[in-house]
């Protein structure tokens, strides 16, 4: 058991949220026209490429992981690349998201119980 426990943790993937993606590319039947990597610009000084998720039904998916990046706004495009290595034009209009953390809390006091349902 402990095995096929360690095997499954070595074949999975641990993925963290949120993520930035797009719609999904479908397969074509040319291999070569299929996505296969991702070039980002806006959340890095130069732009990231970031490896085509494949699904079981040959779809390919962008799934860029927000969590490393710094409290910041970012305005962000996206480019995909086939296997022939041509790149598409970059998405527009541009998206732009903000990353930051909630307010502190305020107004801290003990109360009898949790009201049910919350107002």
């Amino acid at each position: 058991m402990k095995a096929l426990l360690i095997l499954l943790c070595l074949l999975g993937k641990a993925f963290a949220a949120p993520y930035l993606t797009c719609d999904p590319y479908p397969t074509n039947a040319d291999a070569n026209l299929n996505v296969v990597s991702f070039v980002i610009t806006g959340v890095a000084t130069n732009p990231v490429t970031i490896q085509a998720q494949v699904g079981t039904s040959g779809l390919q998916y962008m799934f860029y992981d927000l969590a490393p990046l710094g409290n910041n706004t970012y305005t962000v495009t996206a480019a995909a690349v086939n296997g022939y290595g041509l790149e598409s034009p970059q998405s527009a209009p541009p998206f732009t998201f903000q990353k930051g953390v909630p307010a502190a809390p305020n107004g801290m006091k003990i109360v009898p119980s949790i009201p049910v349902p919350l107002p």
